[in-house]
């Protein structure tokens, strides 16, 4: 296609010439580098969940369910008696219990991901590192609150509790990682659990960018020095194919000042620690607008349940 001519790629068998951006410095979809693709959170698409979250992120779609049910006797007589603090607040946390559906038709190969594929066996142990963040987080409070002598019922309630999560991933085009941590979250967050504090992803290309050529020549005739290369924000599926995919997934709080835990970091490349250091960079910021978004989300739901239930 004319004014695309910025790091063309060849798809194989097909003998069409794609590029990662054009001339003006647009990706295929219309984005600039730092942009994020359009999100859409819809809470409650599960009957019967105590939570539930459909995350759409481009043509990236996650369905999330959360389930909180009572902990069975063998899981309970299998939990010790904890000996050191850390092993008791870790015992007020509920048990999580997480499972993730990669449906053949999410991706245009059509392949079937069994519970032993790779890829599926990461994701869920991503995933329930990040459920476990969010609930050891509010464990450590109750186990303040109960040291303090200013409640107790909170730290029984979890000892008898089983978090069960359900992923089901509908499509993939890039992000998947990022798109199933947010919509955990939403599901956590939804199904009336004390959370310490909101897990947020994203993502952004692990291999750099150069400057378009219009771009370049911009900054030549401005008199400015160019900055070279770039990361891209959460790519899509061809992009990831091409430049490979750095995802972060860090804490958000409600206070803006408190510093953000990182809780897991996935990288598809090798990186020099200059390059690795820019992309988390690049991740956080994407994670700053992500988080804002779901709070927003989560808000205006609680406050619709709210306003509901008092009628």
């Amino acid at each position: 296609a004319e004014g695309w001519g910025c790091d063309r790629d060849r798809s194989e068998g097909a003998g069409v010439t794609m590029a990662i951006m054009s001339y003006e410095g647009l990706r295929q979809d219309g984005r600039r580098w730092n942009e994020l693709r359009r999100m859409q959170c819809d809470l409650g698409v599960v009957s019967g969940a105590d939570g539930s979250c459909s995350f759409t992120c481009g043509r990236t779609k996650i369905i999330a369910s959360c389930f909180v049910v009572p902990l069975s006797k063998q899981k309970a007589s299998a939990a010790r008696v904890p000996t050191t603090a850390t092993a008791a607040a870790a015992s007020t946390a509920p048990h999580v219990e997480l499972r993730v559906s990669w449906l053949p038709f999410a991706t245009q190969e059509r392949r079937e991901r069994g519970r032993t594929d790779r890829q599926v066996v990461d994701l869920e142990g991503m995933l329930k590192q990040t459920a476990c963040a969010m609930l050891d987080a509010s464990s450590a409070v109750v186990q303040k609150q109960t040291a303090s002598g200013r409640g107790s019922s909170g730290a029984a309630r979890g000892n008898n509790m089983e978090v069960q999560i359900k992923v089901a991933v509908l499509q993939a085009d890039g992000g998947v990682r990022s798109c199933c941590v947010n919509a955990v979250t939403c599901a956590i967050g939804m199904a009336n659990l004390v959370c310490g504090c909101l897990v947020v992803s994203c993502g952004c290309t692990a291999q750099q960018l150069g400057r378009t050529l219009r771009e370049t020549r911009m900054l030549q005739s401005r008199g400015e020095e160019e900055e070279g290369k770039r990361l891209l924000l959460d790519p899509n599926g061809a992009e990831t194919t091409k430049l490979g995919e750095l995802s972060l997934s860090v804490t958000s709080a409600a206070d803006r000042r408190q510093f953000q835990d990182v809780v897991s970091i996935n990288c598809e490349a090798k990186l020099t620690p200059e390059e690795f250091e820019e992309a988390v960079e690049t991740c956080a910021e994407g994670c700053r607008a992500v988080s804002k978004f779901l709070r927003r989300k989560l808000l205006d739901y609680m406050t619709k349940v709210a306003t509901i239930s008092s009628h």
